[in-house]
């Protein structure tokens, strides 16, 4: 039942959102088809599925491997920074571009278009896997991995225009902030999640005795949880407000792949 309110609660904000982009490639003649636009939505939702359970049963098999898995805050650190932030943007990134493969000639709001796609076949299987609710209904809102996707599918395009113009620093730069960026974010944004989990535990493990320490550990974790809802709300509505800012600056600027 959760897993159906995020996605409900998803669809609804995807079409807020996302509906005002796919018009605006439309009105700038964007070179992308529909055929590609549903491969790449594929390519976010079954390769979702396949990388986040593989990463999982790796990092699990990995953390036994060293020990570490009892290290809490170490194990989610590198859960939230390696899988979901590097790991994942990646293989988001490899998939946009498999779907760009075929056009030699792009314009910028094509590669947020197809990036974006992308981010949104991920949004919408996680929103089934994700088992923290409210971290659910939030992203959903905020449509999180898409607008990720339209900062990561902006300096891209950035780093194609300048290496077309020959400027190679510059190119560099921006295919860093490319990666960068996107996996800094997200890695931060899923840690501070993890986070919540983690005050929320240890509050209801503690085996405090007494009514006044246990109030002052219940008070601690309120303002504890608070800040780190906030934290993640402030984060995703920067990233909203700056994707969707990125979507409309020169849409109908032309780069070349190849």
């Amino acid at each position: 039942m959760s897993a159906l309110l995020e996605l409900i609660v998803l669809l609804i904000f995807i079409f807020i959102w996302f509906r005002p982009v796919l018009k605006r490639k439309k009105e700038a003649g964007g070179y992308v088809d529909r055929k590609t636009e549903v491969i790449a939505l594929i390519f976010g939702l079954i390769p979702a599925t396949i990388v986040l359970l593989l990463c999982q049963f790796a990092l699990g098999w990995v953390f036994k491997l060293t020990g570490i898995s009892d290290h809490r805050m170490l194990v989610g650190a590198l859960k939230a920074f390696v899988m979901f932030g590097a790991i994942e943007e990646l293989t988001k990134y490899a998939f946009a571009r498999l779907a760009l493969k075929k056009y030699e000639t792009l314009k910028k709001i094509d590669i947020m278009v197809i990036f974006g796609l992308v981010g949104m076949g991920y949004e919408i299987t996680e929103s089934m896997m994700l088992g923290n609710v409210f971290a659910g209904i939030a992203r959903g809102i905020f449509v999180a991995h898409i607008m990720y996707q339209f900062i990561m599918g902006h300096f891209f395009y950035e780093s194609i225009r300048a290496k077309n113009q020959g400027n190679d620093a510059v190119a560099r730069r921006n295919r860093i902030f490319c990666f960068a960026i996107p996996m800094l974010i997200h890695g931060f944004n899923d840690y501070v999640i993890d986070l919540i989990s983690v005050i929320m535990g240890e509050t209801e493990n503690a085996g405090v005795s007494g009514l006044a320490s246990y109030a002052e550990m219940t008070n601690s974790r309120n303002i504890g949880i608070i800040v780190c809802v906030l934290v993640m709300i402030l984060l995703n509505l920067f990233c909203l407000i700056w994707g969707l800012k990125l979507a409309k600056k020169d849409p109908e600027v032309e780069v070349t792949l190849k």
